[in-house]
Formats: C-alpha cells, sequence, structure tokens
C-alpha cells in the first residue's frame, strides 16, 4: 500500500511522509503534478494521494480532474491540503471528487483518522467460496472446478513474471501480457480484488515494462497461497460389495 504526497515544499513533504511512516505507511514523493502523474505510470500502485492546493503549473484541483480522467486511476482517492479552505475552493475540489480537504498546517490526528477512512478497504485477496457460488448462483462442485482452473493458470503464469524480471524499461512479452489478461478475467469471476485492482490499474499503462513484474510477482503468489488455502474436495468414498 503506497500513498503518494504531491507538495513543492520540501518541509511541508517531509513531515507528511514522516507522521505516515511512523504509522506504518509506505510514502512515496512529487513535487508537483507532472511528477505525480508520472508516479502513477510507475510500477508501484498507490492506494491514496495527499496533494497540496496551491502548486505551480498545475495545482491540487487541476492534478485531480486530470486524474478523474484517466479509467486506471480515477477511484484512487485524493486529498487535498490548502492554507486557504474557504468554502468556494472546498465546494469545487469536493465537486469534482476530492475525498476529502484538509487546512494546513494539517493536524496529524485529523490527518491519520482521514486516510485510515480511505485506505483501510484494502481490497480482498480471494472473497469467501461462498459469497462467490451465491453471486454467481453455482454449486460446490462448480467452484472447485473454477478455482482449479485459476490455480492453473497462476501455475502456468507466476513463473513467466519471474523470469521475466530484469531490464525495468523492456516491456514485457506478448505471451505474459496474454496470461495476465486472461487472468484479470478470472479474477473478477472469483472474487480476486487485489489482482484485480493492480491488474486494472496497469492494463491502462500503454506500454507495460517488466518493472511492473515484482509487485505482479507478489501479488499472484498471495493469490496463490488465498487460493491452496481453501479446503479441497473430498474423493468420493470407495463402494465396497
Amino acid at each position: 500500500m503506497a500513498i503518494l504526497i504531491v507538495e513543492d515544499n520540501p518541509v511541508n513533504a517531509q513531515l507528511l511522509a514522516l507522521i505516515l511512516k511512523a504509522n506504518r505507511y509506505q510514502t512515496l514523493l512529487a513535487q508537483n503534478g507532472l511528477e505525480a502523474l508520472a508516479c502513477l505510470q510507475g510500477q508501484e500502485p498507490i492506494d491514496l494521494i495527499i496533494t497540496d492546493f496551491s502548486m505551480p503549473d498545475m495545482n491540487g484541483l487541476e492534478l485531480l480532474a486530470k486524474i478523474k480522467e484517466m479509467p486506471a486511476f480515477e477511484n484512487i482517492p485524493v486529498l487535498i491540503t490548502s492554507a486557504h479552505s474557504d468554502l468556494e475552493t472546498v465546494t469545487n475540489a469536493k465537486g469534482i471528487g476530492c475525498a476529502g480537504f484538509l487546512s494546513k498546517p494539517v493536524d496529524k490526528k485529523l490527518l491519520l483518522k482521514k486516510v485510515s477512512q480511505l485506505v483501510n478497504d484494502e481490497p480482498r485477496v480471494l472473497c469467501s467460496k461462498q459469497s462467490v457460488m451465491s453471486k454467481l448462483g453455482i454449486s460446490n462442485e462448480d467452484y472447485d472446478s473454477l478455482a482449479g482452473t485459476l490455480g492453473a493458470q497462476l501455475a502456468a503464469t507466476i513463473p513467466i513474471v519471474v523470469l521475466e524480471q530484469g531490464d525495468p524499461n523492456e516491456p514485457i512479452s506478448a505471451n505474459l501480457a496474454y496470461r495476465l489478461k486472461e487472468l484479470g478475467e478470472s479474477a473478477a469471476i472469483l472474487g480476486a480484488d487485489k489482482f484485480g485492482r493492480v491488474y486494472e490499474r496497469i492494463r491502462m499503462i500503454p506500454v507495460l515494462t517488466r518493472a511492473h513484474c515484482p509487485i505482479l510477482q507478489h501479488t499472484l503468489q498471495e493469490l496463490e497461497s488465498a487460493l491452496s488455502a481453501f479446503p479441497k474436495p473430498s474423493p468420493p468414498p470407495d463402494v465396497k460389495n
């Protein structure tokens, strides 16, 4: 889980990072809107953006508007910080999808409360078997069959992801891109929400590179582990005459 801090004042940026890191949040820093947009295209999935309102070239509202126009990132919550939290600014921010507005100097308790509310909605690695069966209207045996197919897809894809880690600027192979697309569809069916979120974000990147392989490997192995934790169906009992 990473929180992107967009702040042109290095003191403010460092203070926010210190507060968040002390509470076990991972942070990334961008000095302006353009750097923030570049970070979104990077290999680290972003779960929350905290941006200053007053920045040169692109202010916080303009950055927010651009993010909301990007299908891969439009659902990332954005908090805006500003020394000028007048009603008109706050109203405009909320009107284009701002998740919250914090006045400067930022209150530590209020910041952590708001961050906790926004990022603790962690997507599930794998939804419960019962919930998927109910949603799809399938039997226990049908679920086991689908889960087995997903397991086979994971077993075939993870070694490729591992092998393709290398030059971060080199695109992934067409074979891996196809397998990830296949897994993305399977994840949506079986409620693998965490991989689904990662895939939805990276699939919109024009050129998917090997820099994304580490996060893909981690997420896929996490899903494989969750899938293997489900009890395996018992074999039918032997019939003796």
